[in-house]
């Protein structure tokens, strides 16, 4: 497809059709009609709930299939809103006049005057269609400025080099048998291996009518259903109609412990893990599932979670409320930093970051431990029949462009795509790194890091023997020490078995260490091994977004923030010829710039070199004088006239407020502890939170002891304005007097 914003001469004009139901204001009264003369009683006095959930759907769809009925419309690869027949006309001359003379003066008038009116309608596109959709529907009109601008680049087709050659029916189904072969690894899930714990008739949850139509009322609508499915606007618009029987049948799932057959079939959707497939196993098996499973899943989710809230690791960094990946760095990376500080005391200190990876990690479940970690997770005995049934008789079909796979059946895994895959995971693997010290692992769903402090003089540190045999993974420094004398090995040996008799598997070539050593004697290089295969030891890693270096600069990951905010800079330039409207042009610059800029800025933004600073702020430079146009002064005073902050600004209020949330957190309040003061004297300058001494400019310079100076400062400013206003109100007192 063409670049974005542009149009390309060259590009060969192509026919396609597409089929798509639009929903309009009369389909929606029409459905509503329907839905008021419905008679939802001869759905619920069904025997089963199987039965009901089916028939709800299949009467939901075929009022929504004769209220929206289908519709083609043929378009070309062209085509765009904006793209007038004059253009269309002016186009063709100036390519006519091209080939017989190629740049004339008659061709430049041409070319000149189809770039104006190309820019002219573009504009008025903008103001008649889009503009009107910034302030009444934000979502559509984002969507809509996207789709102009970017046309269809987005569907690119995919193709995976070693199948490209075979027919498309061919290749889904390899793709198919590919993606069903991880789950048929296990057994299907045996009832008879799972102890339920006892539980009576009142015990079973009883979900109320508000909470279902809550969670219709915020169904997110911009998400993509099945074309045989009724998408999540309908049960949003209708939430009132369809909150009460849905309910209904929901609390009977949960009585008889059955997740409805239908809903198990899932149809999946591959997408790419890399830029450019070259096997199967490059693919990622994405699953779609029914707007109804959603529904059930958010209301049972929701109490699967609230029980083993208590239960889970308190080093797990993934799905709890206020806490993000920014949380697991800072944390990881304070303890790196602070333990390395001790070498400007005179000790040899280096830190070993060890991170684990498990292979195909959410479709390499057994069902069967599943349930069991579930209960011994703590989750209510009453919800884990519905939970056996979800895991029993899953199928799936593969579509793939226009071909769909005949159905698999699914042994075990759980749906990519589901929240209930996810619960599962993260419950079974609750405990695999219980072997490591709290303070030295970090999870955030299947990625997992471990540290090791190691104290150089007493750890065995040696010279490698070369005669033996001449070493081509030792550096100059020829030191060396034994993997038998480091925790890590340890560590790693204990993950191998939990992983065996959990039935996973370890990604040996895709776990990585990383040596945080600054000493200048005491260099040294490890063979620490995972399944009897030597991990390797890198210099730079990318975790969680982060570029990590082993010199702990932040260099390579500056380039990479600059790099990726700089090809998103096209949109914004793009959107400048569709309108000059600064606040529109301010909203998506902050959308799609800024925030790849600030990235885990709250790891990373107090150590910058300002080399650093410099670069970052290089791109805000650019698209300032984008937004602003002509004539340009200035960045300081563009900036001002825009009401735009400076990044090295913004990047202070990120970190305040970081802090600020970590406060709020049980497990992070040790990170910022109170000063505890030796007099009960009120001073001055008395500090509210105690930073931890530092010995080099490393540490001091880190995230944690920058936040905490900026929590004291704001907390002396907040005193002294208290002080002040004690003082007019005094001075007022004593004036009426």
């Amino acid at each position: 497809m063409s670049p974005i914003g542009s149009f390309n001469d060259k590009k060969t004009r192509l026919k396609k059709k597409i089929v798509f139901r639009p929903l309009n204001d009369q389909g929606f009264n029409e459905m509503g009609n329907k839905l008021c003369s419905f008679d939802w009683a001869q759905v619920l006095s069904l025997e089963t709930a199987d039965s009901q959930m089916e028939a709800f759907q299949n009467n939901l769809f075929s009022m929504f299939s004769e209220s929206f009925p289908m519709k083609t419309k043929i378009v070309f690869n062209e085509s765009q809103e904006f793209f007038t027949d004059k253009l269309v006309m002016l186009k063709r001359k100036k390519k006519s006049e091209f080939k017989k003379h190629r740049r004339s003066d008659k061709y430049l008038s041409l070319h000149q005057t189809y770039k104006a009116e190309l820019r002219k309608a573009k504009q008025d596109h903008y103001k008649k269609k889009i503009c009107i959709l910034r302030t009444s529907n934000p979502k559509m009109w984002h969507k809509a400025l996207k789709k102009v601008m970017c046309g269809d680049d987005h569907k690119d087709v995919i193709e995976v080099e070693s199948i490209k050659d075979l027919p498309d029916t061919e290749q889904v189904e390899l793709i198919a048998e590919k993606f069903a072969e991880v789950a048929n690894l296990y057994e299907p899930l045996d009832r008879t291996r799972i102890s339920v714990p006892d539980f009576e008739e009142k015990d079973v949850p009883v979900i109320g009518t508000n909470e279902v139509k809550e969670i219709l009322e915020n169904m997110n609508v911009n998400k993509a259903c099945r074309r045989t499915d009724v998408p999540a606007k309908i049960f949003k618009t209708f939430a009132n109609f369809l909150c009460g029987p849905l309910t209904t049948i929901i609390n009977n799932c949960i009585k008889s412990g059955v997740w409805p057959d239908y809903l198990k079939h899932e149809i999946v959707t591959p997408v790419k893990k890399v830029p450019q497939p070259k096997e199967i196993d490059d693919l990622r098996n994405i699953s779609g599932l029914m707007m109804v499973n959603k529904i059930m899943e958010k209301v049972t989710c929701k109490m699967i979670v609230s029980d083993m809230k208590d239960h889970m690791d308190p080093t797990q960094f993934g799905n709890k409320k206020g806490v993000s990946i920014q949380h697991y760095l800072v944390k990881m990376m304070d303890r790196i930093i602070s333990a390395l500080d001790k070498n400007s005391k005179g000790e040899a200190v280096a830190v070993i970051s060890t991170m684990i990876d498990w292979r195909q990690a959410f479709p390499r479940q057994c069902p069967t431990l599943a349930i069991k970690s579930f209960i011994r997770n703590g989750v209510r005995p009453a919800l884990i029949p519905i939970l056996m049934s979800f895991f029993e008789n899953r199928r799936m079909s593969v579509k793939w462009r226009d071909a769909m796979s005949v159905t698999k059946r699914l042994k075990g895994g759980g749906p990519q795509g589901s929240t209930k895959g996810v619960l599962s995971y993260m419950s079974q693997s609750n405990n695999n790194t219980d072997c490591v010290p709290e303070d030295d692992r970090y999870k955030y769903f299947d990625d997992a890091t471990v540290l090791e402090v190691v104290n150089l003089l007493n750890v065995g540190l040696s010279s490698y023997r070369v005669k033996d045999s001449v070493p081509s993974h030792i550096p100059a420094h020829n030191q060396f020490i034994d993997s038998k004398n480091l925790k890590t090995q340890n560590y790693l040996n204990k993950i191998s078995e939990w992983t065996d008799q959990n039935l996973m598997a370890l990604n040996a070539k895709k776990t990585k260490s990383m040596v945080f050593n600054f000493s200048n004697n005491y260099q040294f290089t490890t063979d620490i091994l995972l399944k009897n295969e030597r991990i390797e030891i890198v210099q730079q890693a990318k975790l969680l977004g982060l570029i990590l270096t082993s010199d702990l600069k932040w260099d390579e990951n500056t380039n990479y923030l600059v790099k990726d905010a700089n090809k998103r800079m096209i949109m914004l330039r793009a959107a400048a010829k569709f309108t000059k409207d600064k606040q529109v042009l301010k909203q998506i610059y902050y959308s799609r710039i800024r925030c790849k800029l600030e990235q885990s800025a709250a790891v990373w933004s107090t150590s910058l070199t300002q080399k650093n600073i410099t670069d970052l702020e290089r791109v805000q430079k650019a698209a300032v004088r984008l937004i602003n146009g002509k004539p340009y002064e200035s960045y300081s005073e563009t900036l001002k006239q825009l009401g735009i902050m400076r990044l090295s600004e913004r990047r202070e209020v990120i970190c305040l407020k970081f802090a600020k949330s970590c406060l709020r957190l049980e497990n992070y309040k040790k990170l910022f502890p109170m000063h505890v003061s030796k007099h009960e004297m009120d001073t001055r300058h008395g500090e509210k939170y105690q930073i931890n001494k530092s010995n080099g400019k490393r540490y001091s310079n880190s995230a944690i002891p920058k936040m905490l100076r900026l929590l004291n400062k704001e907390s002396r400013e907040q005193k002294q304005n208290l002080n002040k206003l004690k003082k007019n109100i005094v001075t007022n007192k004593l004036c009426l007097y």
